[in-house]
């Protein structure tokens, strides 16, 4: 039993064994999920571990247990606790039986008239006889739970009037469990109305005690994972037992204290792990992140943070571009808060957003804690899983295995350079033989991860860790992008900073040697610009024709913003023939978008039109030649252009009265 609710259990020994019952009921109330029911049937189960049959199972009582969940009327109440003696007893066989309170007011021997009973069937009469007169000196003193109080569908008074009729007129103890929230929203709504009867006077007679039930993590993760009596299989209790902490910080950060979608997340686990190799599962920090992104997932999804539909859907990235473009246009904000709110009406907040917020912290797969995309993958993996409660075992593995944990291990050491001297001396080594693997082999590709690697290990070379000294080692990694510059990765050197946890002190200790080392690096991307420069253009005009609208829309509406300009290319950048060209394979169902999306662009930044006037001259007329010399009559595709050449007209301030 739980330490956290001994007052409770105090309590109700005195309630149920005093001489004379109480003629109260007692309340006890908890978040739905919380532990109310496994608590009063450990509680009246006594010594006898598992309760399965109330009436029977229990050690000292007879208990009646009932759901009021959705009951209507006290006829319906009435059906309730007669199914739960027995279902014939409600059964169209019996023409006639008494009510509910009369009956458990005879077995418990309070009730001094007899139930009249009319029986049309030999069994019903042995049955009834057995209960009634036979096993009567069998039956333990009577006691009625009746749970899910707060889902009855009538008005409190009216239910609290029923209850009165066990514990004042049988004098039989009265169990009763509700969901605090909905219990105290219920009363809230009954006081609002005008009744007969003044509910607080009413549920002061009735409701003697109240007492919330209070189960810690501990308790609950000591039962479940209990050796003798598992949850859940070997398998997955092996895995999770070992990852106490993280899925207790999942629990305690949501602030939903709910053990019943726990349960059934952890069950939902046992089944994902079920589609993926053992061989996988044998990694101790990608279990730790796996499982941390699974139980927080799962959990806050059956606790109705967000539906399947609208998993990683959020405007925090709209909301912040249109900060920073208010912010770029005046230093200074008055009355920022306004600002904000403005924001939040125009791109509010949606149901996945208090998911990110919440467990923003916490390392996941699906977490943007990683310099490569890796999290893509896994969001990928959890969209297919909550839409269609299944992913496909040969993709998961896949994915699993192309992972810095398993075939990309090397890599997966070569991380663990970030935090070299907080390793164990075996890890250590590793960690050391993939840096030095890694430069021999020119696999360290990545300008911003060169960067972000050298400022942790430039901080140690200065500490004399490596075998070189510190100018020698700065050496090192000089030769090596002089050495790899045809494989490194065109990236924005600049952006380094954001990609990992900045400390100025390390930072302005080897200063010198790292602004160095950029500027080599940014010296040598410039050689590769222009290639990139091209490449970048050519995906984006294949982009703009997908045959995947979604793609060619997204990609019509990054024309609006100065998206394009100050990364790859600028957009007058592009040859209008290969523009056309592209923009005579666009879907048609993406054709208005296009030439729409150009509109806006100049709407939005006026300031561009004078910088890309000489474009769009020659995009006029590269579009207008095409519509003039095309074979008539025309095709769709070809009179898309008519759009196109107006639409540049409109930019240049000519308007045609036409539709």
């Amino acid at each position: 039993m739980s330490n956290s609710n001994k007052h409770i259990e105090e309590f109700l020994n005195y309630y149920l064994e005093h001489e004379t019952s109480p003629d109260y009921a007692v309340l006890i109330t908890g978040c739905w999920g919380s532990g109310k029911t496994y608590f009063i049937r450990q509680y009246l189960g006594g010594n006898r571990k598992e309760v399965k049959d109330w009436l029977t199972d229990c050690e000292k009582y007879t208990v009646v247990y009932v759901s009021l969940f959705g009951a209507k009327s006290r006829d319906e109440m009435d059906k309730r606790v007669l199914e739960t003696l027995h279902p014939k007893l409600n059964s169209k066989i019996v023409k006639a039986i008494p009510g509910a309170v009369s009956l458990i007011g005879k077995i418990a021997g309070t009730a001094t008239a007899n139930p009249f009973v009319t029986i049309a069937g030999e069994n019903i009469a042995v049955f009834t006889e057995n209960l009634l007169e036979a096993e009567k000196k069998a039956i333990k003193k009577v006691v009625v739970v009746f749970d899910d109080v707060e889902r009855a569908d009538m008005p409190l008074p009216e239910l609290l009037g029923y209850l009165n009729e066990y514990v004042e007129h049988l004098h039989i103890p009265c169990i009763l469990l509700a969901d605090k929230d909905k219990w105290e929203e219920a009363q809230k709504c009954q006081e609002d109305k005008s009744t007969l009867h003044h509910l607080s006077s009413t549920k002061e007679k009735v409701i003697g005690k109240e007492f919330q039930i209070q189960i810690s993590f501990d308790e609950v993760w000591n039962l479940w994972f209990n050796p003798k009596e598992q949850l859940l299989g070997d398998k997955t209790w092996r895995l999770l037992n070992d990852y106490h902490d993280v899925i207790a910080q999942i629990f305690e950060l949501s602030k939903a204290p709910n053990y019943r979608s726990l349960k059934h997340a952890l069950f939902d686990f046992q089944r994902f792990i079920g589609n993926i190799q053992d061989k996988y599962l044998t990694n101790s920090e990608f279990n730790s992140l796996l499982i941390a992104d699974f139980i927080a997932h799962q959990y806050t999804y059956y606790l109705g943070w967000f539906s399947a539909s609208e998993y990683a859907e959020s405007n925090a990235t709209q909301r912040a571009f249109a900060k920073g473009t208010a912010e770029s246009r005046s230093q200074r904000l008055p009355q920022e808060e306004s600002v904000d709110d403005e924001l939040y009406k125009k791109y509010p907040k949606l149901p996945y957003e208090r998911f990110e917020e919440t467990f923003d912290n916490v390392n996941r797969l699906s977490s943007y804690a990683y310099l490569d995309d890796y999290y893509v993958k896994w969001r990928q993996i959890w969209k297919d899983w909550f839409t269609n409660n299944f992913v496909e075992t040969s993709l998961l593995n896949d994915v699993i295995r192309d992972s810095i944990w398993f075939d990309k291990k090397d890599n997966y050491y070569l991380n663990k350079m970030y935090d070299w001297f907080m390793l164990d001396d075996e890890t250590g080594n590793k960690a050391m033989v993939a840096f030095e693997k890694a430069l021999c082999e020119k696999k360290l590709i990545s300008p911003i991860s060169i960067m972000c690697l050298c400022s942790k290990l430039y901080w140690l070379a200065r500490r004399n860790v490596f075998a070189e000294k510190y100018d020698a080692f700065c050496k090192k990694i000089e030769d090596y992008v002089e050495t790899a510059k045809d494989k490194l990765k065109f990236e924005n050197v600049d952006e380094w900073t954001q990609h990992t946890m900045w400390d100025s002190s390390i930072y302005n200790e080897c200063k010198t040697e790292l602004d160095r080392l950029q500027a080599l690096l940014k010296k040598v991307l410039s050689e590769k610009e222009s290639e990139n420069k091209q490449i970048q253009m050519d995906v984006f005009l294949k982009k703009l024709c997908d045959n995947n609208y979604v793609t060619s829309e997204n990609t019509c509406t990054s024309i609006i913003h100065n998206y394009l300009d100050g990364k790859s290319f600028n957009f007058c950048d592009l040859d209008p023939k290969d523009f056309c060209e592209a923009y005579h394979k666009i879907n048609r169902h993406v054709t208005h978008h296009c030439f729409e999306s150009l509109k806006r662009r100049y709407q939005y930044h006026p300031e561009q039109l004078e910088k890309e006037k000489t474009f769009l001259q020659n995009l006029l007329q590269c579009a207008s030649e095409i519509y003039e010399n095309a074979e008539r009559p025309l095709t769709p595709s070809i009179f898309a252009f008519y759009y196109l050449i107006r639409t540049i007209k409109e930019i240049f301030g000519e308007k045609e009265n036409v539709a």
